[in-house]
């Protein structure tokens, strides 16, 4: 049996889809599992041994795509034609990730419940729409209950995958075996917070830990942001600098005590990991996003609300800040949370 998972989103998106793709494979053992995802996912997506192959579409923010990408997509799309899935999957709730769906050589095109209604083609190219309502759930069940509901899959839904042997050392921390990671930065602006408040967290986790390992991406504001962290604190910040593969933080977060940071694909990775996580989140609903079955805290500017009235629920969350979080607040929930794993 061959299937195609089809889901070019955030790198994030592409992590959170590994537990439909375990889940697959655990009740479906023959299965040869192929996946779409943008740019940038491929390599978040390399501790899935699950998979047999990986594609990747245009990256996600405009300075991120290169020229001839719109040929690169036809040459994916070619490799994609050139066999026949018994089940297509589109999970993206996208026009251009239906699209390659309809054009794959598919037995059953299935989609998620999507935003916008189909159109009069996708209608009659897709063998049916899911219905499950994925409205006030994490998105891995929205990915799970989207692909069970016609490839049916058995409860429970797996853990994040990123398996130990795909991981990498990360040499400056070889030898440490009591520290935390602390991810300064985004490359989304809603979800940064200010370096004041990254330095007060820092400097009460040294406290806890004998260092502290600074984490960011390789985006100009993001290294800037994480250098003035360890200049303010010293020695005892360990910088990544931005220069780490996700299977470099990977093997940092399985060995690291506690994560730190944003609602970032790194967090989720965090969770991938086992490791337990305190997130800070801004304008982003938690029940969506929250890090997947590890222990958690979650620290916001207004407080948290559950999701009832999913319209409602936006108008509250988009009232926060992620400037408006405070950093006793964030140490508070580190504190509460490595009380409770002693």
């Amino acid at each position: 049996m061959r299937v195609l998972l089809i889901k070019p989103k955030h790198i994030g998106d592409s992590l959170i889809l590994t537990p439909t793709i375990t889940a697959i494979k655990r009740d479906y053992p023959d299965a040869e599992i192929w996946v779409v995802v943008r740019r940038g996912g491929e390599s978040i997506l390399a501790g899935c041994p699950e998979i047999h192959r990986i594609f990747t579409l245009t990256g996600i923010d405009k300075d991120s795509r290169k020229r001839g990408d719109f040929w690169r997509q036809v040459g994916v799309l070619l490799k994609l034609r050139s066999v026949t899935f018994d089940y297509i999957f589109e999970l993206g709730d996208g026009h251009r990730a239906r699209l390659f769906a309809m054009l794959c050589r598919g037995r059953k095109r299935y989609s998620v419940k999507t935003a916008s209604p189909l159109n009069w083609l996708e209608r009659r190219r897709f063998t049916a729409m899911s219905g499950f309502d994925w409205e006030t759930c994490h998105r891995v069940e929205k990915d799970f209950h989207s692909v069970s509901k016609f490839l049916s899959l058995a409860q429970p839904i797996p853990p994040l995958r990123f398996d130990p042997p795909f991981m990498k050392a990360w040499k400056p921390a070889e030898k440490l075996d009591d520290f935390c990671v602390v991810q300064v930065g985004s490359r989304q602006a809603f979800n940064r917070w200010h370096r004041e408040g990254w330095r007060e967290v820092c400097r009460a986790l040294l406290k806890r830990f004998s260092r502290v390992v600074i984490a960011c991406g390789p985006v100009a504001h993001e290294i800037e942001e994480a250098a003035w962290v360890r200049r303010e604190l010293g020695s005892s910040l360990l910088n990544t600098e931005g220069k780490t593969t996700w299977p470099e933080m990977a093997w940092l977060f399985s060995r690291a005590k506690l994560y730190v940071g944003p609602n970032t694909a790194a967090m989720h990775l965090a969770a991938a990991c086992g490791c337990p996580v305190v997130a800070l989140f801004g304008p982003s609903i938690e029940d969506y996003w929250y890090p997947w079955q590890v222990p958690y805290r979650i620290v916001t500017s207004h407080g948290y609300i559950p999701v009832t009235d999913t319209r409602e629920r936006y108008a509250q969350v988009k009232k926060r800040s992620m400037a408006e979080i405070e950093a006793r607040d964030v140490i508070a929930a580190c504190e509460e949370l490595l009380a409770e794993k002693r």
